[in-house]
């Protein structure tokens, strides 16, 4: 290892190990530990277990990472192997689905796309028994039920999703991309969007208003036989253990568990992003880019995932976590 790259490992595990990848997500404070010393540091990195899936591809001498993260997490997953730090520190740039440390410009997103028009409200907008349960789980979570009110349907299950995982123990805050980001930074590395935070927003407030309501029915009864316990520690478990197989079978198993709304699922969600993401990292790998792709692992799994779609134009992909 040059010493120009444990300088480096040394910069970025300094601030990290503050939390600071986690530094806006939810208005959420993180508690501070002392740094370790460089021996420390090279011993954690080297004795960290491998976590998500990593891939090299490369076509014509130019060579990208990609990597499988999670959208939540706990403090105890990082930090990362050294085989990852490495891939971070030798590529031109970061990119993610989206960058989430932009707050004012998720705010506006929010606004724009999933906030219902005043003085309308949720609950007008909900059938009364459907509502009856929907209230129901927000007690259940904890969650003020006059903090969704301002939302559309489908934002409203997404809210309702994010105060379910955060019941299970699991922080926003401590999304990979979150870590990623905050390595960038401290590597001075560009930060790129592969989607952003409005193409994102568009994608699910393109659902028919009729559809919304069986997004939020399905997501219901999901929570109301408790199986959303048992598939996020599944999620986690595969996600921990690098196994792709695993990953990809909870995928299909998210289609069962919402047959209504699988087919939108399937290709919205994943096979269509899909394209248009490895049509993206193509382009910037052919125009003499190196970069690091941290995005959703269930994004990296199956025929249709992006290691998959990235052979299938010609390059040569090696699983870095075999």
């Amino acid at each position: 290892m040059s010493v120009q790259t444990l300088r480096l490992l040394m910069l970025w595990l300094l601030a990290s190990w503050q939390l600071s990848w986690a530094e806006p997500a939810l208005n959420t404070t993180a508690p501070t530990v002392a740094p370790p010393d460089q021996a420390e540091i090279l011993r954690q990195l080297e004795s960290a277990p491998t976590r998500g899936l990593l891939y090299e591809i490369s076509k014509n001498g130019q060579t990208a990472y990609l990597f499988g993260t999670i959208h939540v997490g706990k403090a105890d997953f990082f930090p990362l192997d050294l085989v990852t730090t490495r891939a971070m520190v030798q590529s031109s740039e970061l990119v993610v689905e989206l960058d989430a440390t932009q707050i004012e410009k998720m705010q506006a997103a929010l606004q724009r796309y999933a906030a219902l028009p005043k003085p309308e409200t949720l609950d007008a907008a909900l059938p009364p028994a459907l509502r009856k349960r929907f209230h129901a789980q927000l007690d259940a979570l904890d969650m003020p039920r006059e903090s969704v009110q301002g939302w559309k349907p489908w934002m409203a299950t997404l809210s309702l999703t994010v105060g379910a995982l955060t019941k299970l123990g699991y922080g926003f805050e401590y999304a990979t991309e979150f870590y990623f980001t905050g390595m960038a930074k401290e590597l001075n590395l560009p930060i790129t969007e592969l989607e952003g935070i409005d193409f994102q927003f568009q994608l699910f407030d393109s659902i028919p208003p009729r559809d919304q309501l069986v997004y939020l029915d399905e997501s219901l009864s999901y929570l109301e036989k408790g199986q959303m316990q048992t598939d996020t520690q599944a999620l986690v478990d595969a996600w921990l253990a690098s196994d792709s197989a695993a990953l990809h079978q909870l995928t299909l198993k998210s289609y069962q568990n919402a047959p209504r709304s699988a087919r939108w699922m399937q290709q919205k969600l994943f096979t269509e992003r899909n394209q248009r993401m490895s049509r993206e990292i193509d382009k910037m790998i052919s125009g003499g880019r190196t970069p690091f792709v941290a995005v959703g692992v269930l994004h990296l799994t199956g025929k249709d995932g992006l290691p998959a779609l990235l052979e299938k134009q010609g390059y040569r992909v090696t699983n870095l976590y075999p």
